[in-house]
Formats: structure tokens, sequence, C-alpha cells
């Protein structure tokens, strides 16, 4: 099942048959943290594990992919290709600025690294001091350590980089600044234009001097000796003038060797260091998913759709993907920072499946559902669109929703995968449009708001199944004619049932066994389609009325939302639309309630008669006003007329808390009607 071995931190990042995974976490190490990685490296710390599963493909070598240690292994690779990652990590962490000497930088290092560590700062000065090097001055006052003669410390070696990169230039750095020689050879691989000017690349040079080690270990020459490394720029580059370059080279060559041997350490460290290895094998997508989460106790928890998306079958190609399937697919991973995707796989399809249904009352997408700066609540928001689409799809095609029918979904050879997806999405977007012409949904859509907002996915994605399929049996009407009548009832009674289950807690647990079971009794269409029993409804109602409970559970406000949603439907009133958004009103003040001594008050303030829908910019300037200190607001009072039922000269009276059972119990009829005789007028129409 798996294997826990170590592996060279080298070998490691520069593995080219480890794959990344379709769905990626953004890249969220800062340098601070990238910096910590620096530390625990150099100090010989322990520097964590990566999870990989090992996955064949027909006719491939066994393919690794990373589930777990993405920004582990990017901050090592970019350790391993470019050095002054390190220095500028380090300027984050460590706080040094420009014109800091080296002394001041010195003692910021060890200051910074004792707290970091929680050690004796004095024992990391004492190991500083017993190791001093030789410093020389380089040409324009800059302070460079002999890192070739020096055996060191982690620590000091990690500090004698620092130093090294720090002196800066215009267009060069203390690392870089010794092999500017571009007044003696053109074509220079390590120069690059940035915004109009040409400046020497560390991560270029680093790639050069890689060549050169490769160059002298091949021609068996010493690549100590500075005429070895003159021959090397000749081999790569045109020489405009031989007398120069030699001399450049000459002279500078004991800072230009210094910071060979410094790139030489860099690799070494990253070959001796070891990285654990966790791999996985022949798992189904629960098992990676539950065994990476047993591993992963302090990170994020692996989603269902980050271990599909490293499964080869999820990853084959789509070879003629429609346009806007491009397109859907580019958004999705700008959305997850990932800019470089040109290709279109099968895993792709159902991660934007959502994103590619029109606006509509049954499920919103991630833009319109994230409403604050709460980046855990979008992340969430965002993961369960990408699984909405996955399950629907293993709903239609599979008939169930649970992990191996998703993992099946993509072994499904009756899917012609070119095609297939596009035209659902064309049928989906139709069947939604013709439920939403029906007179209950079109009442539910002036209210802008998704079902998906005031419910939960699993209703919506039962609700998005079972239709479509219903649909599809009546071979997808599209009219005035009996079958799209009688489609668009079953909208209503299944939409209708499902907030009846809802609010009565059926779907809080086995959902997905729900949705598949469901799925199955579509056979008995007369059984799916049966309306709830008006009676049922009323014990519901009586028991949130009298009790303030559902099930024995004290009422909160998020259980009457979807209750609200629905009575504003059947009682046919039309919401104010996209032009407001709306707002939960509590007619009597919550604050009054807080201040009383009434018994239970906090479930007889939230109880659904004594609460409306106001729009909210409304209920703003409502807010904690009684009734009767808004009347001078005629707009305002005009809204609670609307959408609360009460009249203007009775404001006076349901301002006062005490006479909140009378207005419940006027109400209270208001809500009775709306759940049977209106409910039956519209379920027989």
């Amino acid at each position: 099942m798996y294997e826990i071995r170590p592996e060279s931190v080298k070998t490691f990042i520069t593995d080219k048959n480890m794959r990344l995974p379709r769905f990626q976490r953004k890249q969220t190490w800062g340098e601070e943290k990238n910096f910590q990685l620096c530390i625990s490296l150099f100090k010989e710390y322990p520097i964590g594990v990566s999870i990989l599963s090992i996955e064949k493909i027909e006719g491939e070598k066994n393919v690794k992919w990373l589930l777990d240690g993405r920004q582990r292994k990017n901050a090592l690779s970019l350790i391993y290709e470019d050095p002054e990652k390190i220095y500028f990590w380090a300027r984050k962490f460590i706080g040094f600025k420009d014109k800091d000497k080296t002394e001041e930088l010195e003692d910021k290092y060890w200051q910074k690294i004792s707290e970091y560590i929680e050690s004796d700062s004095e024992e990391i000065k004492n190991e500083n001091n017993n190791n001093e090097s030789e410093d020389e001055e380089f040409e324009q006052n800059n302070n460079d350590s002999q890192i070739g003669d020096y055996y060191c410390s982690g620590l000091k070696l990690l500090l004698e980089i620092i130093k090294v990169i720090h002196a800066g230039y215009k267009n060069s750095t203390g690392f870089t600044r010794p092999f500017d020689i571009r007044d003696s050879v053109k074509n220079l691989s390590y120069i690059e234009n940035r915004k109009g000017d040409m400046v020497l690349s560390s991560k270029k040079l680093k790639t050069f001097l890689d060549e050169y080690n490769n160059y002298c270990n091949n021609a068996s020459i010493d690549y100590e000796k500075y005429e070895s490394f003159i021959e090397f720029v000749q081999s790569r580059c045109v020489v405009i003038d031989e007398d120069k370059l030699n001399e450049d080279i000459k002279t500078n060559w004991k800072y230009m060797f210094n910071r060979i041997v410094m790139i030489e350490k860099i690799d070494e460290l990253l070959s001796n260091s070891r990285i654990g290895i966790i791999e996985v094998k022949d798992l189904s997508p629960a098992d990676s998913q539950k065994v990476f989460n047993i591993i992963n106790t302090e990170g994020e928890k692996l989603t269902a759709v980050e271990v599909l998306s490293a499964k080869p079958n999820w990853n084959k190609k789509i070879d003629n993907p429609s346009y806007e399937s491009k397109q859907v697919v580019k958004q999705l991973y700008e959305r997850m920072g990932i800019n470089k995707i040109d290709d279109v796989v099968r895993w792709d399809l159902p991660a934007t499946l959502i994103r590619r249904l029109h606006k509509n009352i049954i499920i919103s997408k991630f833009e319109n559902l994230s409403k604050s700066n709460n980046k855990k609540t979008e992340k969430k928001q965002f993961e369960n669109e990408i699984t909405s689409g996955f399950k629907i799809l293993a709903g239609i095609y599979q008939n169930g929703v649970k992990k191996e029918d998703i993992e099946a979904l993509s072994k499904n050879k009756n899917i012609d995968w070119e095609s297939d997806i596009d035209k659902l999405v064309q049928e989906l977007n139709t069947m939604i449009s013709i439920i939403e012409s029906s007179t209950y949904f079109k009442y539910l859509k002036s209210w802008d708001t998704p079902i998906s907002n005031f419910t939960s996915n699993f209703i919506v994605m039962n609700f998005i199944i079972i239709l479509y399929k219903d649909w599809q049996r009546k071979g997808k009407p599209n009219g005035s004619d009996t079958k799209t009548k009688q489609f668009q009832k079953n909208s209503m009674i299944l939409l209708d049932k499902l907030l009846y289950e809802y609010v009565k807690g059926v779907w809080k647990a086995s959902s997905d066994s729900k949705i598949a079971n469901n799925i199955q009794q579509l056979d008995k269409e007369a059984e799916v389609f049966k309306p709830i029993d008006s009676n049922e409804w009323e014990i519901v109602l009586n028991e949130i009325f009298e009790k303030n409970t559902i099930n024995g559970s004290k009422i909160t406000v998020q259980k009457m939302r979807p209750l609200l949603f629905h009575f504003y439907a059947l009682n046919q009133i039309q919401g104010p639309g996209n032009m407001f958004k709306i707002d939960i009103d509590h007619i009597i003040p919550g604050s009054l309630f807080n201040k009383s001594t009434l018994d239970n008050k906090d479930s007889i303030k939230d109880n659904i008669l004594n609460l409306g829908f106001l729009p909210k910019d409304d209920n703003i300037s409502k807010s904690n006003k009684r009734l009767s200190e808004i009347k001078h607001n005629q707009w305002l009072v005009d809204q609670v007329i609307k959408y609360e039922f009460i009249e203007l000269n009775d404001f006076n009276k349901y301002s006062n808390i005490n006479n909140y059972e009378e207005m419940f119990k006027f109400r209270k009829e208001i809500f009775k009607e709306a759940f049977t005789t209106k409910r039956e007028n519209l379920l027989n129409n």
C-alpha cells in the first residue's frame, strides 16, 4: 500500500518523472517561511516529508504524482536554481537593509537566528567566533569571504552566502558582479533584459557555472585554475577582446572561484540532505485521501478532487476541446494561480461544469458566494464548486456520487469526452431554463438567491441529477406540451420535498448514499415525485409556532431561511430581483428580546413568525428600530407592508414586545395558508 524511504533532496527536486496534479493549492509559502526551510536545511534539521502517488500509465514508466510537498519542493528547487533567492528570503526574515554594513548584517542575522531556534544567543555567537574566515577586500569595498577555504557550520555557511550577495549594484549583485565580462565577450548566456536594463541574472549564471563544472569534469581539467575558465568562456561566447578577457578573469579569479565553490557547497548540501518520501501505490481515491490525512495531521486535508487530479485516466488529454472549454479551463487555473496550462484533460471538464452553467436559481458560482475576506471560507466554496461538478457528472453517468463512482466516471467507455460534456452542459442550461419558467420558480428566482445559498450542496446535486434523469426519460421536452408541464410540476414537488427533508435534518448524514438511493428510486416515478402531504408541513410549522423547535431542537435564523424563501415563492410574492440584495429582518428587534425576561426568548426572537426579508439597505436602515420608529420613511414602510404583512396602523402595536403573541397569531394564518392552500394550488395547476 505504501513505502517510506529517505531520498536525496537534489534527487527529489530534479526528478523529471515527477508530476504535479492538475488541481494544486496556491503557493502560500512566503519569503519568511522559505527562509525557515533554509535554516532547517543548513542546520541539518529534518525538512519534512512529501507524499507521492505512484500510478502506472499504459505504455509509459510509472509516474510519480506529488500529492503533498509542492511548496517545500518549490522552495528547495529555488535554492538549487538561484542562490540569490536565499538572500532575498533572508532580507525579509531578518529585516536588514541595503545600506547595512557587514557587521550590522551579522548582528541582525545571529540575533534573529537565536530567536528562531530558541537557543542561547551567546552559544550561537561562540559558534560563529570559533569559525572565523579570512575576509578580504573586494574592489569597491565589497567584503568577500573565502568560502573555498572555509569549513564551517551550516549556519555560518548560510551567513557567508548572504554576505557575498549583499553588496548590490545597479545591474548586478555581489554574487554576479565578478562575472561581468561584457566588455570582452558577446552573447553571455546570463545577461537578460529587465525593463530595458541589461542585467546579470543569478539564475542563469548558476546554470552557466554548472556547465563549467561539467565541462571540466568531461575534459578532465582542473576547475580551480583560471585558465580553465577562460577556455570554457571561449568555447561558449564570442570573444571581442581576448587580452581584456584574460586580464579580467585573472584579476577576479579569486572572487569568481569563491562563488563557484559557494554553488558547489549548496549542491553538496542538497545532495547530502535527506527528505522523507512516502510513496502510495495502487490505492483507491478514498484510501489515498485517508492515508494522506492520517500522515498530514498538521497541514490542510487533501480533498477528493486533488487525489483525482493525480490519476492517469483523469489526465488523458482532450484532443479537440471546444473554445468554451478552453476558455473556462484557462480561467480555472488562473483562479488557482497557475498560468501555464495549455491543454485540456478529462479532469478539467467536471471541474469546470458549474462554471459553465448560466446564472440560475439552483446553484451559484464561486464569485457569487464569496462575500467576505475570509480566505478559508472562500477556499471551501471554491472546492465545493469543483467537487459538485464531479458529483453531478458521476450521478448522471454512474448513478452514484461516491468516490468510487467518480473514479469509475473517468473510465466510462460510453462517454465521448470530446463532445458529450459540452452537449450535457447545453442540455443542463436548457433544462434549468424550463424549470425557471414555471410559476413557483419564477417567484423564487425573483429573490435572486440560488437554492445552494440557503440549503446544501447535497440538496442541489440531488435536485439537478434527479431532474435531469426525469427530463431525459421524458424525451427532453422543451415547450408547452403535457410532458414539459409534468416535468415542471415534478421540479416543484422535488424541491418542496427536499426542503422539507432539509429542515427536518434528513440530509445530515450519508448524503452520498441518499442521492444514490433516490436515483435508483426513479424507476418508481410515482414514489419519487409524490408530494409531501400538507399535514406533514403543518406538523413542522406547528412545532415551530408553538414550541420554537424543529424535531425537538431549538430553531435558529439559519434554519428559518429556507422556509422563508419557500414561503414567499408559495405565496407568489415578487422579490426585489437583482436590484437589491436581501437580508433577514427581525420584525420586533432582537435588542428588545435581549432585554426582556421572557422564557426561551432567543428562540422566540428567531421564530419564523418574527422574521421576514427586506432589501438589505432597507434592513440596515431599520436595524434595531421598532416599527414605530420608521414610520417617517415611506419607502421602508411600503417594504414592511409588502414583505412582512403588517399594516401601518399596526406599527405601534407591534413595536411593543408584550404584543408579540398577537402578531404571531395573525401571521401564523398567513404561513399556514401558503403551505397548504396556495401550495396545493401550485401543485395542481
